[in-house]
């Protein structure tokens, strides 16, 4: 009986530990800002894309590839919070569509073919954010029409 006594207490000290833990790794501030949109720097309004495509890639990847992230409740919560914050930040450096206006053309024309390998792989959208935004998901006939119009701008 003393050693089932021993477990008990220490399960419980050990759970009191993970919830102070997890209650204390709150307090670490992330970067959730979104910086401003110059409108006219955008992927939307350089490239013009049909309505068709515009609407894909506001529903499936403007969260992480732009400047106008909808942070949602759960990216408030450390340490999930942490993955979402480092996910978003590495997306943007690599193609951000409302900084679109400011890069080299030969840099647009590297980006574009990137998305559409990356399209066609099954890469992105991310699975880990498309785990949980289901409508973020992709049809095949989705992700051509997204490469057959980034083709089309290389």
């Amino acid at each position: 009986m003393g050693s089932a006594d021993g477990r008990k207490v220490w399960l419980k000290r050990s759970g009191l530990a993970v919830i102070l833990l997890l209650a204390s790794i709150q307090f670490f501030a992330i970067d959730r800002h979104n910086p401003v949109v110059e409108p006219s720097q955008t992927i939307y309004s350089t490239e013009s894309p049909p309505a068709e495509v515009r609407s894909i890639l506001q529903r499936s990847c403007n969260d992480c590839h732009s400047n106008e992230t909808r942070w949602p409740w759960y990216s408030y919560i450390a340490p999930v919070s942490w993955v979402v914050a480092n996910d978003v930040h590495q997306a943007r450096r690599r193609m951000n569509f409302t900084e679109w206006g400011t890069y080299p053309s030969k840099k647009r024309a590297d980006r574009l073919e990137e998305f559409c390998e990356q399209l066609m792989n099954g890469e992105m959208p991310d699975r880990k954010y498309t785990f949980i935004h289901r409508n973020a998901r992709l049809t095949q006939e989705e992700r051509a029409s997204l490469c057959a119009w980034a083709n089309g701008k290389r």
